[in-house]
């Protein structure tokens, strides 16, 4: 029985407006539901995996924030600063999803461990990179305007972390070739595994537990590089056996490398790791920003940020799946199914962060408790969780986005949009309205939002245009 009501006053008309919005809403998600089913067939693992490696970060968090709010402080500069290398170096590694994911939708299949085997070569030489830069970086922190026990604190953090970056690009590398060959669930298994192991070394090495010495902020370092190391191992050992996908690793030739493919990887990944930089360096510097405020605003935005943190992560899921399912679509030269591809998973985005950042507003007075007991540091965090429910679906929006560009390998131009959606607007706003207009940690969050915005609103503008 269909509904159709009689336009006879203001209220019918009311009805009437509803009833087309639920109908056209209605005929969207139709026209859309294979889509849907296969953007979550691989997006679940990956979110998973993610929604698994959040909870360990959520995890170090609580335990850190045990040792009040200078250690939690110390964690939030150290992470500050040492994830721009790591998303950079993930940036560089997601070169390989799209142009894997297109080799196979041709059935280009010594074309995938050729380019496996590049992709290998450039994530490693960037994690030692990496790692000696931040050697030879660290007398820098003091001259950051932080706490000097905050900055002594962060040095054998941020160190100990810059070496878990060679476990953590090997493993992306794995990761990111099962990706990109649409088997999702092996990395998410490697990863569950390895974070019950990080959850455990942090136990033990932070508060001294099991026969293990107590070694503070440090310990949580080092329980990150053990774990990293093993989900590496667990990782071979699984795609060894999983669905003979082997192959390609095990018979690529590691002694000839060409420097076309070179090129081919980085002429992707640069870009992919600068739109990745562009962002997070925005939330580093936030930080740094929020360090000059002190302590207490410092460990306030960590709770804020960790918690962020975890509605992001797992939207990643969605945006690998766009980029797998863009990139095999377009292997196929199938122009109608990459715009649905890339469409779908930024409508299923929408709903996810929509929830989100209702229980953010629900819970902003309840979730920073979990963290810490003081009340300053829990006044200020739940007043940014009202801010980071304000950006959940520009936050969702622009990460998948820019999953689907990457899928077509258009990468120059969102570079472009995410260096002016966050330098040019997003981190100085933060900076000018924190010291000059007196909105203190507010004002450092309130640039966010307009970057986030910016980079939601002109990404999935590009996409549409170049597909349609």
């Amino acid at each position: 029985m269909s509904f159709n009501p009689v336009l006879s006053g203001s209220k019918s008309r009311k009805t009437y407006d509803t009833y087309c919005i639920l109908a056209s809403s209605m005929d969207l998600f139709n026209s859309y539901k294979k889509d849907f089913r296969l953007n979550l067939k691989l997006a679940l693992p990956i979110m998973a995996g993610q929604i698994g490696q959040v909870m360990v970060n959520f995890i170090d968090n609580v335990m850190v924030g045990q040792l009040g709010p200078t250690a939690l402080a110390a964690v939030s500069l150290a992470i500050a600063i040492y994830i721009s290398f790591m998303v950079v170096g993930m940036g560089i590694s997601f070169a390989l999803p799209p142009l894997i994911a297109e080799a196979d939708g041709k059935n280009e299949h010594r074309r995938i461990g050729r380019l496996f085997k590049h992709s290998l070569v450039i994530n490693i030489t960037y994690a030692i990179a990496c790692a000696i830069i931040v050697e030879v970086g660290l007398p820098l922190l003091e001259h950051l305007g932080q706490d000097p026990a905050v900055v002594e604190l962060a040095k054998p953090y941020l160190r100990i972390s810059g070496w878990s970056l060679l476990p953590l690009m090997l493993f992306q590398t794995l990761r990111c070739y099962a990706d990109g060959m649409s088997e999702t669930k092996p990395a998410m298994i490697a990863s569950l595994v390895g974070n019950l192991f990080n959850v455990l070394f942090n136990y033990m090495l932070i508060y001294g537990k099991l026969g293990a010495p107590a070694l503070g902020v440090m310990g949580a370092a080092l329980g990150t590089l053990f774990a990293r190391i093993i989900m590496v191992v667990i990782l071979i050992l699984i795609l060894v056996r999983w669905k003979g996908i082997w192959g390609h690793i095990k018979n690529a030739n590691y002694k000839i490398y060409a420097f076309n493919v070179f090129r081919k990887v980085l002429r992707i990944g640069i870009p992919t790791s600068m739109q990745m930089f562009f962002e997070v360096s925005a939330f580093a510097g936030a930080a740094l920003i929020m360090g000059t405020l002190g302590a207490v605003p410092q460990a306030a935005h960590q709770i804020a940020i960790n918690l962020s943190a975890m509605t992001f992560l797992t939207c990643t899921g969605f945006a690998m799946a766009a980029t797998i399912r863009v990139g095999n679509q377009l292997g196929r030269n199938d122009k109608i199914g990459v715009y649905k591809a890339g469409m779908s998973a930024i409508f299923q985005v929408v709903i996810f962060m929509l929830t989100a950042a209702f229980i953010f507003v629900i819970f902003r007075n309840a979730l920073p408790t979990i963290y810490i007991n003081d009340p300053e540091v829990i006044k200020i965090a739940s007043g940014l969780l009202i801010i980071a429910a304000i950006f959940q679906v520009s936050d969702g929006v622009q990460v998948v986005a820019q999953g689907a560009l990457r899928g077509i390998q258009d990468v120059k131009i969102p570079t472009a949009i995410t260096f002016m959606a966050y330098w040019v607007f997003g981190l100085p706003i933060s900076y000018y309205s924190a010291n000059y207009m007196d909105f203190g940690p507010t004002g450092v969050w309130m640039g966010l939002v307009i970057g986030l915005t910016i980079s939601a609103g002109l990404l999935t503008y590009r996409f549409r245009k170049m597909t349609r």
